[in-house]
């Protein structure tokens, strides 16, 4: 009796699978950079986006272009911070009171505080750890720092987190395998890849 045919892998049971699958679909194509950008650039605004699992996931479906993905990510991090800061800075004093009723208005505070002790410096410092300092840099812009100083510190401290979470997509599959997450989501990727790679039509010579 044959085999019954294996059953077509669904789509992936998280939000990160199905956007590395979209992103990997477009992985050869002009605007992918810029596709992909789109998600550290928006991390201020929309802190829901997984994008450590999308870098680090990324960089292990593509280990040869890294350091191209982590200096996007770096890139539209800084990018992200200066529109933040321009348009918090354009807003008014009213965002401070406004900013305040937040969820989040503690940790605001508690940057608040470390900013004006330190200045640009203290986001520096922030910007090394592995999310982004969205915090430090509303608490800059509502202290009067210049945006392009914001966008400076970030852009000076991204570079490590960025690159260390990159390379640890790309270089370090054991690693990986530590984050149940992550290998889950990959290994969903990956299954879809072999099952567009199957019924992709192949031309006869």
């Amino acid at each position: 009796m044959a085999d019954a045919p294996a059953a077509a892998p669904g789509p992936p049971s998280t939000r990160a699978g199905r956007l590395l699958i979209r992103l990997d679909r477009a992985a050869h194509r002009p605007w992918f950079l810029p596709a992909l950008a789109v998600f550290p650039l928006s991390d201020y605004v929309l802190p829901v986006l997984p994008n450590q699992l999308l870098l680090m996931g990324v960089s292990a479906l593509h280990p040869r272009r890294w350091r191209t993905i982590a200096l996007t990510f770096v890139a539209a991090s800084a990018v992200g911070a200066l529109l933040v800061a321009t348009a918090v800075q354009s807003a008014g004093p009213w965002l401070l009171e406004a900013a305040g009723r937040l969820p989040g208005s503690g940790e605001l505070r508690e940057a608040s505080d470390v900013v004006n002790r330190h200045g640009a410096l203290a986001l520096a410092a922030l910007a090394l750890l592995p999310w982004t300092p969205r915090a430090a840099v509303l608490a800059c812009a509502l202290a009067g720092v210049p945006p392009w100083s914001i966008a400076l510190a970030v852009l000076a401290g991204r570079p490590v987190p960025v690159t260390a979470l990159a390379l640890s997509g790309a270089r370090t599959p054991r690693l990986l395998r530590r984050s149940r997450r992550l290998e889950r989501i990959l290994a969903e990727v990956r299954a879809r890849q072999a099952k567009d790679t199957e019924h992709t039509p192949v031309n006869s010579l």
